[in-house]
């Protein structure tokens, strides 16, 4: 590939890096909602099980894609540095 081949691929995958991270800021988004509604479980007395269960499902679930998103996010950080040094190497920007 061609330097500038590969910067335009840096910058693609840039873009990608963006979109992970609205995905990550909703996964949080669902855990705290999880976490909203185990908080209501534990003061209800008649939807207890069920705001419990809920919430319990829904704080794991965002929780999960959070961690997912930031692993990405991270490796896909590192993935461009190694991308664009490779164009430095291919004949510069």
């Amino acid at each position: 590939m061609s330097a500038k081949e590969l910067i335009e691929e840096a910058k693609r995958q840039s873009e990608a890096l963006k979109t992970i991270s609205k995905w990550r800021a909703a996964g949080f988004v669902l855990a705290a909602a999880g976490a909203a509604l185990l908080y209501g479980g534990l003061h209800r007395s008649t939807l207890r099980i069920p705001f419990l269960a809920a919430g319990g499902i829904m704080a794991a679930a965002g929780l999960a894609v959070a961690v997912l998103c930031d692993l990405g996010i991270r490796n896909g950080r590192k993935n461009i540095e190694h991308i664009l040094e490779a164009a430095e190497r291919c004949g510069g920007r």
